[in-house]
């Protein structure tokens, strides 16, 4: 089960840094903060691909870290959440949208569906038949 979690992390950590490049590169023009977050993702990210690369092919032989015993999680699952929730961040900080602007922008898309008639119509070369 480990095996496949570090594999699983390892390509995460892949996609996660592609991500965040794409996001600095996308968004240049944005605030500087913004895009130093982005670029600090990805070199963690970065730093955590080449950790779980090592790990994979054998040549760090355990993880340093020691947990206390008892834990319902070991180091892999611990590692793989710290490797998305760290990937994800920036994005989703950035990014983010309010309940109030998702209710807005669903009383405009109804409001668009009703100005384009939107809703559903029958065929009148196929009685019965019924197309949105």
């Amino acid at each position: 089960m480990t095996n496949i979690l570090i594999t699983v992390t390892l390509v995460l950590t892949v996609f996660l840094c592609a991500l965040n490049v794409v996001l600095a590169v996308v968004f240049r023009h944005r605030r500087t903060t913004e895009i130093i977050s982005y670029i600090v993702a990805s070199l963690i990210e970065l730093g955590a691909g080449v950790f779980t690369l090592l790990l994979r092919i054998g040549i760090l032989r355990h993880v340093p870290y020691h947990l206390p015993p008892g834990l319902p999680f070991n180091r892999a699952e611990l590692g793989a959440t710290l490797v998305l929730a760290i990937g994800l961040f920036p994005a989703a900080y950035w990014h983010r949208t309010s309940v109030a602007q998702i209710r807005r922008r669903i009383a405009q898309d109804a409001q668009a569906m009703k100005q384009r008639e939107g809703g559903v119509h029958m065929r009148s070369n196929a009685p019965g038949e019924w197309m949105n």
